[in-house]
């Protein structure tokens, strides 16, 4: 009895479909579940922090003693509070690397904001010798809620 040569084909395709289709359904069965276990992105309130961040603000000693966090935006995909945007009731920082930049927000002379289409909100914060820091937002991740706090916590400060 002879076999036909070219009858394994569709039986090797088949096969290759189904691997690549499992594999693919693992893949995003493993990001859905990797996406719902960390914490929410975007700006955060003060009083609606995570633990995770103010874990981490507490141990890598980033805020003064005093300081109160008034908005908090985490860059990284995986909250992990290694790169970050913070908003006290005294300043605004920058954290990136283990280093922190901040300027007095009694020493801000001009906020400037804008909307990049694929960047989203841009935040420019100057003081009164000329540096600039940029507060970069996502689209989609209430950049407009951090300028707004920010803001109003310039405004305070100038006035007080």
């Amino acid at each position: 009895m002879e076999q036909k040569s070219g009858s394994s084909f569709p039986k090797v395709l088949l096969i290759g479909c189904g691997v690549v289709f499992t594999g693919g359904a693992i893949f995003f069965a493993a990001l859905a579940y990797w996406i719902s276990s960390t914490p929410e992105g975007g700006v955060k309130l003060g009083y609606e922090m995570d633990k995770y961040a103010l874990v981490y603000l507490d141990k890598h000693k980033i805020l003064a003693p005093g300081e109160e966090v008034l908005a908090y935006y985490d860059v990284t995909l995986g909250m992990d509070g290694t790169e970050a945007a913070i908003l006290t009731n005294h300043r605004v920082i920058y954290h990136k690397a283990s280093r922190s930049t901040a300027i007095r927000l009694k020493d801000v002379r001009d906020v400037r904001h804008r909307r990049e289409s694929l960047v989203g909100d841009v935040i420019e914060v100057e003081d009164g010798a000329g540096k600039i820091m940029k507060i970069e937002i996502a689209p989609l991740n209430q950049g407009e809620t951090f300028k707004n706090a920010l803001m109003s916590a310039w405004r305070a400060a100038r006035d007080s």
